[in-house]
């Protein structure tokens, strides 16, 4: 049977040529086209992987209905994986059919590998029930590079996030590292974000505001150094921040790493001692002067009492000088050399009047 459907279709490939065709009809012998879009490029990177789909397209050039088989030769090895090109279609004669191919595959590939693909479409089918031999098989093919897209990641590195203490115009250093995670050699660079505002506070970067190095994949940089410089006029006591970002040149809508460093710089001495008391230990201060007010008016009551008895004193003294010059006057009103004694007691209460005198102007 095999051998006379085989015979049969010998002369119908015979006779084919022998038969007239109109304008617009297909050509009688099995045949196919195949084309795909432009070569693929799957991310691998380990957040946004995802396949990568390629949209191919066969054509029956047969005016006879055609069974078309899809293959592939592909070669991912167990990194990546190749669906959809082992499939087969049955077409009407002239007409076309759309498949998908879709690679897939593990992330962190390198960007600088690339895989080879053939996908080939073959007639098994045509005109006669049975599979053609193949012999009179027809088919076609298609070629591409499955391309690896490159992405960057990096990653900063400081060992010491704790808070810088400077004084005006002081300086500190600050190390730091950047590795390479991204899926190719990518050059890293370090930049301070806030540059702008720290320059508004005075604040300087002496030697640069940014490192930078070409490193391999998975490869840190050596230490490096970022140097900072306090204002040199400084009122009041400072506390920011400098803000360290790491950023990939391969890929510029990659994420960026950030770290952030307090900085804190005291006023100086000189510029700022009663300023940094009456701002931070305003309510030490008015207790203090309550204390040493409350002192002053405490002598200055003692002083008044004191002052006030020694007066009380001397009018008591007064008063008993004066009664004793009334009881002699009395005594001795008769007798006349006792006058001239009262007389000289007068003379001797003036001068106790001035002893008094002068005792109140010592006083005062």
């Amino acid at each position: 049977m095999l051998k006379r459907s085989f015979s049969f279709l010998i002369l119908v490939l015979f006779l084919l040529p022998l038969v007239p065709l109109s304008n617009g009809q297909g050509n009688p012998a099995p045949g196919v086209n195949i084309d795909c879009e432009s070569d693929p490029e799957m991310n691998v990177h380990p957040l946004y992987y995802e396949p990568v789909d390629l949209i191919c397209t066969i054509e029956n050039t047969s005016q006879f209905d055609e069974t078309i088989e899809i293959s592939s030769d592909f070669e991912g090895g167990n990194s990546v994986q190749i669906q959809g090109a082992s499939d087969e279609y049955t077409v009407a004669g002239g007409e076309t059919e759309q498949f998908t191919v879709t690679f897939s595959g593990d992330t962190k590939i390198p960007s600088t590998e690339s895989f080879d693909f053939e996908i080939i479409a073959t007639v098994t089918q045509w005109l006669i029930p049975g599979e053609l031999p193949e012999i009179v098989q027809s088919n076609a093919s298609v070629t591409g590079k499955l391309e690896i897209g490159t992405y960057g990641i990096v990653e900063l590195l400081i060992s010491d996030r704790s808070t810088r203490s400077m004084e005006p115009s002081g300086e500190v250093t600050i190390n730091l590292q950047f590795t390479n995670r991204g899926n190719d050699q990518d050059r890293v660079e370090v930049r301070i974000k806030n540059q702008a505002d720290l320059e508004t506070q005075g604040f300087s970067f002496p030697l640069s505001s940014f490192v930078a190095d070409d490193l391999a994949i998975d490869a840190t940089s050596p230490v490096r150094e970022i140097v900072v410089r306090a204002p040199s006029d400084v009122l009041e006591k400072i506390n920011t921040n400098i803000q360290f970002e790491a950023k990939s040149s391969n890929d510029p809508d990659a994420p960026v790493s950030e770290i952030s460093i307090p900085l804190a710089v005291e006023p100086s001495s000189s510029s700022g001692t009663f300023s940094g008391l009456s701002e931070n230990s305003q309510d030490d201060f008015i207790l203090y002067g309550a204390i040493g007010g409350g002192v002053i008016l405490f002598f200055i009551l003692v002083g008044i009492v004191t002052r006030s008895i020694k007066k009380k004193s001397s009018s008591s003294d007064e008063g008993k000088v004066e009664s004793a010059i009334e009881i002699a006057d009395q005594e001795d009103v008769d007798d006349f050399d006792d006058l001239f004694d009262d007389l000289d007691d007068f003379g001797d209460l003036d001068s106790s009047d001035d002893e008094f005198d002068d005792l109140l102007d010592d006083f005062e």
